[in-house]
């Protein structure tokens, strides 16, 4: 959605008692994208001009958009040339979608300068322009393929479209000024364009906890299939056992050597001759043996693959009843329903760490993320452990450790005076079985204390560490819990 070319007209001439104000500060919100604070005899006031693709607009705002993490190129540069100047007006292109400010600057500042939105959508951009109509600094590169808009070079504007003499002044405004506001057509193009960005952010949140738990759901299904497919040998598992019944029977039959033999079975229909294939490299005993184990493998493999499916099917359901609610959910009920994603193993991977430049040292420490979102550190080795523990860990920081095992010290970053939830300890706890020799195990004590109590012994072997004030937990392991963390790795194992 983008300002029309008669909408734009209306917001300019809303806007013109703003001429005189001066600039007290400049900026970038995205690429194409900025706000100008201007104070002058009529107020103060924000002013956005956006060329980003779908939101070309101009208007006033309240409230100043989100500024990026890293500033735009552009920034320093408008920032130079437009602080401190006096907006001497605002005029737009008849019948076009084009808007320039025009500045007034002492002429040791290099003279009066202006600023052209092309809000043209897509192909839209934020040119500085000088008095001598040369371009100064541009928004974004130039995505015009018919002017050359390079800074340093003249500016060209825009050809008209066929018929734009006459556009300016068709179509009803879509926006009803809202009444009693210091700019009452501005103050409704914010208020659209605001209920669209929360409607964006809402489909882009929903989009972020659809996606993995569909994956998830994918998983599922690909599980249950090879489950079946286990579940199909069972009848195969009592050919085995007949075979072996049969062999049992008939053992003095079966000859060193031989692949089959050929044995009398007694039916309810009466006796009846039965080949049993044999290993001829194993021997009577042997091959009976052999039978035998097979068949009680696959039948003891058999209740633990129907307990299996039965747990599929489960999160199966719970899966598909959490996707319902995501495409069903409220900006306000995403948290919870990512927290009950991640506790299904199915939440958003954490975005990934800015990279590392080639001679920055990894850090000693891998890092995870609880149920609960608190931030949990585990050393990648001995020597990382030291570093972890005593050098990177705060005195209220968690420290735990497999106990009496060889394995990663882990930390829990909490604030002062904090406790961790219970959701996030027993995180903690996995991660510190799943990184020592107790990996795999069904139970393992795991000590925790603050890592104030924690100490290094002097001359002491790398990772090696006494501590005091603990307290241990014997904690039962959750495959499935393990699996989660692992899975929302921050940076990968780097």
């Amino acid at each position: 959605m983008s300002l029309t070319a008669r909408e734009l007209a209306e917001v300019v001439a809303e806007l013109a008692p703003l001429a005189g104000a001066h600039v007290d500060a400049v900026r970038m919100h995205a690429e194409r994208a900025l706000t100008l604070s201007l104070r002058g005899r009529a107020g103060d006031a924000l002013l956005l001009l956006s060329a980003e693709p779908d939101v070309t607009r101009l208007h006033a705002v309240g409230r100043r958009p989100p500024q990026p993490d890293t500033p735009y190129a552009a920034q320093a540069v408008l920032r130079r040339e437009l602080e401190g100047a006096r907006l001497a007006g605002l005029e737009t292109l008849p019948g076009d979608r084009v808007v320039a400010l025009s500045f007034d600057r002492a002429p040791a500042r290099g003279g009066p300068v202006r600023l052209v939105a092309e809000l043209t959508g897509r192909h839209g951009n934020l040119f500085l322009v000088d008095a001598a109509g040369v371009i100064r600094a541009a928004a974004a590169r130039n995505l015009s393929q018919r002017r050359d808009l390079a800074v340093g070079r003249p500016y060209q504007a825009p050809s008209l479209p066929p018929g734009a003499g006459t556009d300016a002044g068709q179509g009803a405004l879509r926006f009803p000024p809202v009444p009693g506001a210091p700019f009452p057509l501005s103050a409704a193009i914010e208020a659209a364009y605001l209920a669209r960005e929360e409607e964006r952010r809402l489909a882009e949140g929903r989009r972020r906890l659809r996606e993995p738990v569909r994956a998830a759901l994918a998983r599922a299904g690909r599980a249950l299939v090879k489950l079946a497919d286990e579940a199909a040998r069972v009848p195969a598992a009592e050919a085995d056992r007949r075979a072996a019944d049969l062999l049992k029977t008939h053992l003095r039959a079966v000859r060193r050597g031989a692949t089959e033999v050929t044995v009398t079975e007694w039916t309810e229909e009466g006796p009846r001759e039965v080949r049993v294939a044999v290993d001829p490299a194993l021997t009577p005993q042997a091959n009976l043996e052999r039978y035998y184990r097979r068949y009680r493998r696959i039948v003891e493999s058999a209740a633990r693959v129907e307990a299996r499916a039965a747990e599929v099917r489960a999160r199966e359901a719970a899966l598909r009843a959490l996707l319902a609610r995501i495409d069903a959910a409220g900006a306000a009920d995403l948290p919870r329903l990512e927290r009950e994603a991640r506790r299904l193993a199915a939440g958003p991977r954490p975005a990934a760490p800015p990279r590392r430049k080639h001679d920055e040292p990894a850090p000693p420490y891998r890092t995870f993320r609880s149920l609960s979102g608190a931030t949990v550190l585990v050393g990648r080795g001995a020597a990382e452990n030291d570093a972890l523990t005593l050098r990177v860990a705060r005195g209220n920081d968690l420290w735990l450790h497999a106990r009496g095992l060889p394995g990663a010290h882990v930390v829990v970053r909490l604030d002062k005076g904090k406790a961790p939830d219970a959701e996030t300890l027993v995180d903690a706890a996995h991660l510190a079985v799943h990184f020592s020799d107790a990996r795999g195990a069904p139970q393992a004590d795991v000590a925790y204390t603050r890592a104030r109590f924690v100490k290094k012994p002097k001359g002491s072997a790398p990772g090696a560490v006494t501590y005091s004030q603990e307290k241990v937990m014997l904690l039962r392991t959750e495959p499935g819990r393990v699996e989660r963390l692992l899975a929302e790795e921050e940076g990968g194992q780097g």
